[in-house]
């Protein structure tokens, strides 16, 4: 009987530890340093109209008060391909960016210069996470569970004249 008793103390406790050792794992997964990894990763796989990308300069326009817009300052001067990456802020009404990429978080205002941005078809890739305002996306960031997943709006990237790989619609969660 005290043999059964340890056997399934010692049982509990494997589980509780692995419990306890799984909940850290999770808890050090970095979202928004995770959200950046993968929007460096899709500016490697889109290609833009011909001289729409100035100089070898990738412009990455995202609100960087916001923890995702830190992230991807950090990536700031860090070359995709043969781009250099350059974060900037999102367009204001009275400077109107020239953004390559333009990321929208949950956080997001939607100013007059936002509005003009998603209605406009300039050829730049609206990057949005779920929840975020907007409906002009050409790729949004979804959480499922633990995992971070995208959804590709193929119509949307096609108005804005924006090729993206095969290879990355294949990954993608839903091309729509």
């Amino acid at each position: 009987m005290k043999r059964v008793r340890i056997r399934l103390m010692a049982a509990c406790l494997v589980l509780a530890l692995s419990l306890a050792v799984q909940r850290s794992v999770d808890a050090q997964v970095d979202l928004p340093a995770l959200e950046a990894a993968y929007i460096f990763n899709f500016a490697q796989f889109t290609e833009w109209p011909s001289g729409y990308t100035a100089d070898n300069v990738l412009s990455v326009c995202v609100d960087q008060d916001s923890p995702l817009g830190q992230a991807l300052a950090k990536l700031d001067g860090k070359h995709a391909g043969k781009q250099v990456w350059r974060v900037r802020p999102l367009p204001r009404p009275e400077k109107p960016a020239d953004c390559n990429l333009a990321v929208l978080t949950a956080g997001t205002a939607l100013t007059p210069a936002i509005k003009t941005l998603l209605a406009s078809d300039a050829p730049v890739v609206i990057v949005s996470e779920a929840g975020a305002i907007g409906q002009n996306w050409v790729i949004r960031l979804v959480r499922e569970g633990e995992h971070l997943k995208f959804d590709i709006n193929v119509s949307e990237a096609s108005r804005r004249r924006i090729t993206l790989s095969s290879n990355l619609m294949r990954l993608a969660r839903t091309v729509l």
